[in-house]
């Protein structure tokens, strides 16, 4: 690829993030919803975030899910409303308030880190949580708890590491976090696993790094918008590569998410992200995709004659619905460092934010994509 379409589609991940509505609408309520038992969730939603659903999904509505950002409609790019300084976030207010207590909800892993835990809350950090769950389902044994014990009782304290500035800093957090009160409702990002936290306690962590405080109440304002591939690299250590679709033909761009892959799974970190508003002549509600928004890109796949690529919705939820594959996809699931593993099937599309699109949709209505490598 040439430079200056690496640079290209660099400059288009730049402020990549929108809040999860689901989230929102939890926060605004000061309860927990059970959108599975919710008889017309777009009503609720509707009715929730005061916004008709359709127009949910794209900054041009001026909805209530990209708060603080200023939308250029003739390049397709959004940038920050209040520019922050160099390695910090948008200072778009963060939702912490009077009924917030800080409560250690949980353990950090039930069941080690999966694909599917991680689930972005009410912060336009999709950009992070894309790439949590990214490293998670290609480099198993990244993420860790690394922690001591402060007292009897066992409080924690964890140390979690990224690579800023070319080197390893670490960050110190307990595992306090911002709930809502009464209920003890997540505000932020959670995991699907019920009474596990780590992703929590990563966001609490790169929201110190991103407000630039040491403080175990950070500010998580600044966590609002940013690039995808940059925290795959803050998580892994590795180099960062961005690819844009616009200089790519869709056969290329599958054959990279190929190469970087095995027994159809990706082995290097790898996140996608949309443009700042739909292109011209392509509708992003009809096809179920989010503008200004990152998934985690975790594999491909073939089918009778088709080529598809493989991603999650840091949502849990919300798959596209244009041009997707159904059935099941099936990708070898181990570490690569020896050790069990086991062929791992995934229903599609599922209800967890996975999906498999073609990777001629995947071109014109993605932005661009990129990984982490050695």
């Amino acid at each position: 690829m040439q430079k200056n379409d690496e640079a290209a589609a660099k400059a288009s991940a730049q402020h990549i993030g929108v809040i999860n509505p689901y989230a929102l609408a939890e926060v605004m309520k000061g309860r927990r919803i059970n959108w599975k038992g919710v008889a017309d969730p777009r009503k609720l939603l509707e009715e929730t975030l005061q916004h008709p659903y359709g127009e949910l999904f794209d900054p041009k509505h001026g909805g209530p899910l990209y708060p603080g950002l200023k939308l250029h409609t003739d390049t397709m790019t959004v940038e920050p409303s209040e520019v922050p300084e160099e390695g910090v976030g948008s200072l778009a207010a963060p939702i912490v308030g009077s009924s917030t207590v800080w409560v250690d909800p949980g353990d950090f892993s039930e069941f080690g880190t999966e694909l599917n835990d991680p689930v972005q809350g009410a912060s336009a950090d999709c950009y992070f949580i894309a790439a949590m769950s990214s490293v998670a389902w290609a480099q198993t044994y990244q993420i860790a708890q690394r922690s001591r014990s402060t007292d009897s009782s066992g409080h924690f304290v964890d140390l979690v590491p990224f690579f800023v500035s070319g080197a390893w800093k670490n960050f110190e957090v307990t595992e306090e976090l911002p709930l809502l009160s009464p209920g003890n409702t997540f505000i932020y990002a959670r995991s699907s696993e019920a009474g596990e936290i780590w992703p929590a306690v990563y966001e609490k962590a790169y929201a110190q790094y991103r407000a630039n405080s040491t403080s175990d109440h950070p500010d998580y304002g600044p966590l609002s918008y940013g690039d995808p591939v940059a925290a795959c690299v803050h998580l892994m250590g590795w180099t960062g590569h961005y690819y844009s679709n616009p200089a790519m033909a869709a056969h290329d761009i599958w054959q990279t998410v190929r190469a970087n892959s095995i027994s159809y799974k990706t082995f290097n970190p790898m996140v996608a992200w949309t443009y700042g508003t739909a292109p011209p002549g392509l509708n992003y509600n009809s096809a179920h995709i989010v503008a200004n928004h990152a998934y985690s890109l975790i594999g491909w796949s073939y089918v009778s004659g088709q080529e598809y690529l493989v991603l999650r919705n840091p949502w849990g939820s919300y798959e596209a619905t244009l041009n997707v594959l159904g059935g099941t996809w099936t990708a070898w699931d181990a570490p690569y460092y020896g050790g069990p593993g086991e062929w791992r099937t995934i229903n599609l599309p599922t209800t967890d934010g996975v999906f498999a699109i073609a990777a001629t949709t995947f071109k014109s209505y993605f932005a661009g994509f990129g990984m982490a490598t050695k």
